[in-house]
């Protein structure tokens, strides 16, 4: 869900693709599903639950694509388990700039296989995506974990994430510096007269938000211990998985403010919430450039062993709650980790694979809020630097800051690169930073960018 009005393909020449919008075949037997980029979750999870399955990564906001999230990136709750999006792709089938169909596997081309995800369409056209799907229940059944320090959250995470039996779907709610909500979910049949009791479809455009009724379970918590603190239900799986879709995570009530009120949500929280792209079309370049230095929707992929620092780096940066918090497996794969080339420290002894954490901030910073001067740009760039410091990685959906070099210290460009010279992409699409960058007019990198030019000559005299 990008923030920016423009691609950044001013000056390219663009090839429509905006129809290519089918589920082409779902492989039962192989357990597959194949559909066109711009498929997207809300039409894969209304065609496969009510036949008893869903994507093995069912990313929860219903625009959300396939092709975005196969040549881009996505997560979900089982992220920790399984890894990124990516984790879950079998076979691409693409267009690339001489025209050639290439179906692309693991097995035909390992090397352009593992480049493509985080790729941007840098290396061509997809035109179709084979991805794993699984059996799933009806019902998700979820526990609520309060904790009530930054640094018991921050424990109690890394342990259920790194665990050799970890629960299947984990995530986690901060709502202040000192109290946050984990939440474990596992696919559940409700057959007994007390599980019955405990269903909670929570998607009814007449409930409160999610996130809202996740906040209650702190107060249900304090003063108790171990597993007395913890509350659980029994979620629609359909609910669960767009659990996010009405408040658009929380950033809603930016839009909205009253938008969680009773009697909003019961006489018109049935419109469900406004749809971000056509948001964007009544935006334009200067509410749009005043509304970085007014709003941040950031997230730092960081290793989860720097999480109770993240969290109070956000306090200091942002002083946006909540903050969202999903677990990720990270795959060091050698030459073929591709954009993601975790560093040893982050593994797990013994391992080829890290948990990192996508530590979510959207809202209004709280020096915003208290009418005191902000610096968006002074502010992303130190988490950009605290993120590259420690081995992590930003989500290029939001706004990045950084130079192209900065950018390059913090994505291994080596396989893309070398892909795309063999593909002879180099000169037919621009490369991943050019994409994803600001638009022209909403940050100024001249000076960073001189300071690089002027270091490199001095090194190389």
């Amino acid at each position: 869900m990008s923030t920016k009005l423009s691609s950044n393909k001013g000056d390219s020449h663009r090839i429509m693709t905006h129809d290519l919008t089918s589920i082409l075949s779902v492989d039962f037997e192989n357990m597959t599903i194949t559909a066109e980029p711009g498929v997207n979750m809300g039409q894969i999870t209304h065609y496969l639950v009510p036949k008893g399955y869903a994507l093995l990564i069912q990313v929860e906001m219903e625009s959300l694509t396939i092709g975005g999230l196969s040549m881009g990136f996505g997560m979900e709750t089982n992220s920790h388990v399984v890894g990124f999006f990516q984790e879950s792709v079998v076979k691409y089938e693409m267009v690339l700039c001489d025209g050639r169909v290439q179906t692309v596997t693991e097995a035909s081309d390992p090397e352009l296989f593992f480049a493509l995800p985080w790729s941007c369409g840098t290396l061509g056209f997809l035109t179709a995506v084979t991805a794993k799907i699984v059996k799933v229940k009806p019902f998700m059944h979820v526990t609520y974990i309060p904790t009530y320090t930054n640094k018991e959250f921050a424990s109690k995470l890394k342990e259920l994430s790194e665990s050799p039996n970890p629960p299947a779907f984990l995530e986690a709610t901060v709502y202040s510096l000192e109290t946050a909500v984990i939440q474990v979910a596992e696919f559940a049949d409700v057959t007994t007269p007390e599980q019955k009791r405990k269903v909670h479809a929570i998607n009814w455009w007449w409930k409160p938000f999610y996130y809202k009724w996740v906040e209650t379970f702190i107060k249900k918590g304090e003063g108790k211990k171990g597993k007395e603190r913890e509350g659980d239900e029994y979620i629609p799986l359909l609910h669960f998985y767009h659990r996010f879709t009405r408040s658009i995570f929380w950033e809603i009530e930016e839009m909205i403010p009253f938008s969680n009120h009773p009697l909003y949500r019961f006489f018109w929280g049935w419109m469900g919430a406004p749809e971000v792209s056509l948001l964007k079309l009544f935006q334009g370049p200067a509410i749009r450039k005043a509304s970085v230095e007014a709003h941040v929707v950031q997230e730092s992929i960081m290793p989860i062993q720097d999480l109770e620092e993240g969290v109070e780096k956000y306090d200091e940066w942002f002083g946006v709650y909540p903050l969202l918090v999903f677990p990720l497996r990270v795959y060091d794969r050698g030459d073929l980790s591709g954009f993601l080339h975790p560093t040893k420290r982050n593994l797990v002894p013994g391992t080829n694979w890290g948990i990192w954490v996508d530590l979510g901030a959207y809202g209004t910073p709280r020096e915003v809020r208290n009418g005191r001067p902000w610096s968006a740009k002074k502010v992303i760039r130190e988490m950009e630097a605290w993120t590259r410091e420690r081995g992590g990685f930003q989500a290029y959906y939001t706004d990045l800051f950084c130079t192209r070099k900065e950018f390059r210290q913090m994505y291994d460009h080596t396989l893309l690169d070398k892909c795309r010279k063999r593909l002879n992409a180099t000169d037919a699409f621009p490369e991943v930073y050019d994409k994803i960058r600001p638009e022209a007019g909403i940050v100024d990198l001249k000076e960073e960018e001189e300071r690089e030019r002027e270091k490199q000559e001095n090194s190389t005299n």
